[in-house]
């Protein structure tokens, strides 16, 4: 059982990502909106490195920025597993936030020593943004600048994201 989609998602990787992203960035901060630009952070960077993505999803230019378009068929796939736990919070009328809560630790090993430090520099650097800084962050940069609102982000123009010099 599990997700079946046409792409070629990295599927072990893509939980895994989550996992450690709850796990490791998870904080007052961390929602659904921040947890997508953590994945986009990801992949992008990758790109931009190594001219692939590590998740293999693609992303879709959403008001609040980069949006991996699978995300909820992954985070559905990991509720149903007993991995997290997802609950709806009302924040005011008409806005809601959601907390992921992590119930399985990521299997590290599922990532090579390039995705590994690049999930550490990310929660190093993201895990304390505020969620409307790492919005406004990614709005200033190629990806989604030059991607018309849903439809699909570039990742060519990955070479624009400056955060964390290029890895080993």
């Amino acid at each position: 059982m599990g997700i079946e989609i046409s792409r070629k998602i990295n599927i072990k990787k893509y939980k895994n990502a989550i996992l450690y992203f709850l796990k490791y960035c998870n904080n007052q901060h961390l929602g659904a909106t921040k947890l997508n630009k953590l994945l986009y952070y990801f992949d992008f960077i990758s790109f931009r490195d190594r001219k692939n993505s590590i998740t293999g999803d693609k992303y879709i230019h959403k008001e609040f920025g980069p949006v991996p378009e699978t995300i909820d068929f992954v985070l559905t796939d990991l509720q149903k597993e007993g991995s997290i736990n997802v609950e709806r919070i009302s924040i005011e009328e008409g806005k809601d936030f959601f907390k992921h809560e992590l119930l399985k630790d990521p299997d590290i090993s599922a990532f090579d020593s390039y995705e590994q430090e690049l999930l550490e520099n990310i929660c190093k650097e993201f895990s304390i943004w505020s969620t409307a800084k790492i919005v406004e962050q990614t709005h200033l940069e190629a990806p989604w600048f030059y991607s018309k609102p849903y439809q699909e982000v570039d990742y060519n123009y990955s070479k624009d994201i400056d955060f964390f010099v290029k890895v080993k």
